[in-house]
């Protein structure tokens, strides 16, 4: 198996991250599967996508989330990668995510929790039971409620 070493910055701290070639033999060919390896894989294997469908808005909700959470990319990447997914992993216009049956991985990547507060929730519903209504997660610890009243619109409790 061939690696190449990714150079990333995390909080400042210079680190070196082996990118294994196999992972983008493991997403579809299409222009732009490079980029997102390059990208994405700073952080998480990037085939991790390869589990989610979602419309291009959900995409660029996704990039944008990565970005505010430290992703460093071009503009000019950034856009090859929306491109690459939105095209590869296109899902219908995005129906409202079931905050009561929704993954982890769901939680995150539709509903633009981080994992502690994917995990946060899944604790809360585990122990309470289901949210009747999305109103009904305001009290819940370690849940960052202004991201469920962003995303109202694409989430239910039912």
């Amino acid at each position: 198996m061939r690696f190449r070493v990714v150079a990333i910055v995390w909080f400042g701290m210079s680190s070196a991250l082996a990118v294994s070639s196999a992972s983008a033999q493991a997403l579809p060919e299409g222009a732009g599967r490079e980029t997102v390896v390059k990208v994405c894989g700073t952080c998480h294997p990037p085939e991790r996508g390869a589990s989610v469908r979602l419309t291009r808005d959900g995409w660029q909700d996704v990039i944008t989330r990565m970005v505010g959470l430290g992703l460093k990319a071009s503009d000019e990447d950034l856009a090859t990668a929306l491109e690459y997914l939105s095209t590869q992993f296109k899902g219908d216009a995005a129906a409202p995510l079931n905050l009561n049956k929704a993954t982890s991985q769901q939680l995150e990547s539709v509903g633009g929790l981080l994992r502690r507060e994917s995990a946060a929730l899944i604790a809360h519903r585990t122990k309470a039971g289901p949210c009747k209504t999305l109103d009904d997660l305001k009290g819940v610890a370690g849940l960052d409620f202004s991201k469920i009243e962003k995303r109202r619109d694409r989430l239910v409790c039912f």
